[in-house]
């Protein structure tokens, strides 16, 4: 862009109207809700039938000379051994589908819910995981990963991110915890939110996605913009980050359809117009995203467990929210807002061929990845980058990032665009500073 540039650091930093102009109005999650992100929906599981056809009667069975009858017992028996379930697979795994049961439901709005789910095959040592020894507890192997349902009415399956561990949790139960929406014609979310506690569903996994701790490096700020239920991989990044680091800051910017997702607001007769948010949030005349204070007046299930992070992290957490109810989504503005008060310092030059901290290297890169796959080549002591991380239903990720792209039938992040986009054009410090991940 010609003309003035701010940067994004120590200066003051406004949008100007030409930014207003090429991106007017955010979309609201309702009318963005068709695009829900869908990373394997359309995959078919291959599966095997168990039924025989044309077989031979008993009678006709009988008359098998022995040799043969040998032979088919000899291979009877390999087969048997070859498909009867390991120990391995009987317990979570990334090749087949396993039986989980679900434990727990708690409902936040009439199409959000939690629910904890089970192993039926408990694993001493799940793989996401690390081991644990008397002086250092089993913890989370992966900063960000996630796992896969499968729905076998129609053969599909879907991704989807646990929530991060409370704290006290057994982890070496194996239970995961999920915070999911029915969305209407969605094959998968419509069939897990038919389901209540008892039934059975099947996960396979784990999934691990973008190693954050090498990408982050040195560096220890994270802008999280997250739509609806792409919160669950912004609360994994934010516990992984500020537990690691005692001098890390994490900003979640939380898109969503209503307060019920995160506070429970009874529906009394004769109740004033005006917002109950009013009392914790600090508002303006127009429509903003608020910043969450504490307590959180009745919290919902989810916003209580947003409250205790916020007990345990305190200033390095902040947590703003946007409401669609309220035309109080987010702008570019906000965003921008939300970089500069990390006051981040300059980075250091990036190595041109460096894999994890050049954004032009993610155009092709899939968000699935084993920690470690992106070797650092850069030289500086500290190196690293800031992330902006966005994730969400898929028009929420391309209004505020840019589309995906799909290639070769694998789901890559494609170029950085909307309104990332702009800000990279606009603050050169944001775009040599900062690299920007779709999840």
């Amino acid at each position: 862009m010609r003309g003035s540039q701010s940067t994004i650091g120590a200066h003051s930093l406004v949008l100007t109207s030409s930014l207003t102009r090429i991106l007017p109005h955010p979309p609201s999650l309702r009318f963005i809700a068709s695009c829900q992100r869908r990373l394997s929906t359309h995959q078919r599981i291959k599966c095997t039938n168990g039924s025989r056809k044309g077989g031979k009667s008993p009678l006709q069975a009988r008359s098998l000379n022995p040799a043969l009858a040998a032979a088919l017992l000899i291979g009877g028996s390999a087969i048997y051994y070859l498909t009867t379930p390991s120990s391995q697979q009987k317990v979570l795994n990334q090749d087949t589908f396993v039986p989980y049961t679900i434990t727990s439901r708690e409902a936040i709005s009439p199409t959000s819910f939690l629910f904890t789910a089970a192993p039926q095959y408990p694993n001493p040592n799940p793989s996401f995981l690390t081991t644990s020894s008397p002086s250092q507890p089993a913890r989370w192997r992966y900063p960000l990963w996630s796992v896969e349902f499968k729905q076998p009415e129609v053969q599909i399956a879907r991704n989807y991110t646990p929530l991060p561990p409370r704290d006290g949790e057994r982890l070496e139960e194996g239970t995961l915890r999920f915070y999911l929406r029915s969305i209407p014609g969605g094959e998968m979310s419509t069939y897990l939110g038919r389901l209540g506690v008892g039934r059975e569903v099947w996960l396979r996994g784990t999934h691990p996605g973008f190693d954050v701790a090498s990408r982050l490096g040195a560096q220890r700020n994270v802008v999280f913009l997250a739509g609806g239920t792409g919160v669950a991989p912004a609360m994994q990044v934010a516990k992984a980050v500020l537990d690691s680091h005692d001098d890390a800051s994490f900003t979640l910017l939380w898109a969503i359809r209503s307060q019920e997702e995160l506070q429970q607001v009874p529906d009394v007769p004769g109740r004033p117009s005006a917002s109950p948010w009013q009392s914790w949030f600090r508002r303006s005349p127009r429509p903003q995203p608020t910043e969450v204070g504490q307590p959180i007046t009745a919290p919902s299930p989810l916003g209580r467990e947003l409250e205790d992070m916020k007990t345990r992290y305190g200033d390095r957490l902040r947590i703003h929210v946007g409401v669609d109810d309220e035309s109080s989504q987010f702008r570019g503005s906000h965003i921008a807002a939300a970089i500069q008060h990390a006051a981040a310092p300059t980075t250091p030059p990036s190595a041109p061929d460096c894999q994890p901290h050049n954004q032009k290297f993610h155009a092709p890169a899939s968000e699935f990845e084993p920690a470690g796959a992106r070797p650092c080549t850069c030289e500086a002591e500290n190196r690293g980058k800031n992330l902006l991380m966005v994730s969400g239903p898929e028009g929420f990720i391309s209004h505020y990032a840019g589309p995906k792209v799909w290639v070769g039938g694998v789901q890559t992040q494609g170029a950085v665009g909307g309104v990332a986009g702009e800000l990279r054009r606009r603050y050169p410090a944001f775009a040599a500073d900062w690299l920007v991940l779709k999840l």
